[in-house]
């Protein structure tokens, strides 16, 4: 690639990225993500998919907007498993860019019946997708499609340089989106929120907490009913994160005592000025090795970058892994390749977005019309 064309994908690559994180919740995202893609990689059609389960939570858009007859979009879903990269991201977990001609030539893609009863119909004759990771059953996939040529090895490496980076944008449009959604639950009653929320004022002073968030504070978070303020650790907690700008993504983990892992989302600027929301969950918030492994990563190496994301050093991560520093950072190393990143800390914040948070629920007995439960 010539100075000038690497400073033009450069230039693509960064306004994509830009904008990506302009989107205030996952309506906004899912909307405006396609248009951003096709200018950054010329693309006849673009697509973006959220399977869910049940299957009434699948979500589909199409840029520009593909009218599918019922009959034909149950053609593809019979069909789907046939996209060789569907397969080879189910098989791997592997969600990085990938083409259809990496797996068949023309002529094997013409042979199936997914191109014969469908992609043929959409003009899809070449294709390249990716996934962002999300926490399961959902699966968020995104593909360019194109009437003639097929994708270039730079245009795949671009999109594979700008995944990380939108797998972040759509986890701060998700918490943006989740603000909402505890604030309306938060709205309908504490008491009717099952899940864990914690309002605090610009003071860490405890303004609401729902029912399950208080029994939290009182057993495990060590908080104190006469003060009202949030706990002493917890506080200075929160202190170093603003401190060090650490970005709405990456989630607090606390371990108090010989108790487990509390994690909890920290959304600011929720309801007022110096207002922050905590949504509070056990454990260390779905961070498994399998999501990690789902960023196009070894075992091995999503085991060391999981440790590094829950604060280990590298010497501790050897450690705990029965490995040597020098092959832990080798390893890390791998990873920052792989996701475009070049210190620990970024490595860590892409590790967090790989990372969904589920939203807070209200009671099915407080949901309008809902019959109260037996």
């Amino acid at each position: 690639m010539s100075g000038r064309a690497h400073q033009t994908a450069a230039r693509r690559l960064i306004d994509l990225v830009g904008n990506a994180y302009a989107f205030d919740g996952l309506d906004e995202f899912r909307a405006g993500i396609l248009p951003l893609l096709r200018e950054t990689v010329p693309a006849h059609r673009a697509s973006y998919n959220e399977f869910g389960d049940p299957p009434d939570q699948t979500w589909w858009i199409s840029d520009p907007f593909l009218a599918v007859e019922p009959a034909a979009a149950e053609r593809f879903r019979a069909l789907a498993h046939e996209n060789p990269i569907l397969a080879h991201t189910r098989r791997t977990g592997d969600g990085r860019p990938r083409r259809i001609s990496d797996f068949l030539s023309r002529e094997e893609y013409h042979r199936l019946a997914l191109y014969r009863e469908f992609y043929r119909e959409v003009g899809c004759e070449a294709q390249v997708a990716f996934t962002l990771p999300s926490r399961p059953p959902v699966v968020v996939g995104m593909a360019l499609v194109r009437d003639a040529d097929d994708f270039s090895d730079a245009e795949c490496a671009l999109l594979g340089a700008a995944r990380p980076h939108l797998i972040q944008a759509y986890r701060a449009a998700e918490l943006s989106s989740v603000r909402a959604a505890a604030l309306l639950a938060l709205e309908a009653g504490l008491d009717a929120v099952a899940a864990p929320l914690i309002v605090a004022d610009g003071h860490d002073r405890v303004a609401m907490a729902t029912p399950a968030a208080r029994e939290l504070l009182r057993t495990r978070l060590g908080g104190s009913r006469s003060t009202g303020r949030l706990p002493p650790a917890l506080r200075e907690a929160l202190a170093q994160r603003r401190a060090h700008g650490t970005p709405a993504a990456e989630p607090l983990v606390l371990t108090l005592g010989e108790g487990e892992p509390v994690t909890l989302r920290v959304l600011p600027e929720a309801g007022g000025e110096g207002m922050t929301l905590l949504v509070v969950e056990d454990g260390l918030g779905g961070l498994g090795r399998a999501e990690l492994e789902g960023l196009g990563l070894t075992p091995r190496e999503a085991e060391a970058l999981r440790w590094i994301a829950l604060g280990r050093s590298g010497p501790d991560a050897a450690r705990v892994m029965g490995i040597s520093p020098r092959t832990v950072e080798k390893h890390l190393q791998h990873v920052y390749a792989k996701l475009g990143v070049r210190t620990g800390s970024e490595a860590a914040a892409t590790a967090w977005a790989a990372v969904g948070v589920r939203r807070p629920a209200i009671r099915e007995s407080h949901v309008e019309g809902a019959e109260p439960p037996s």
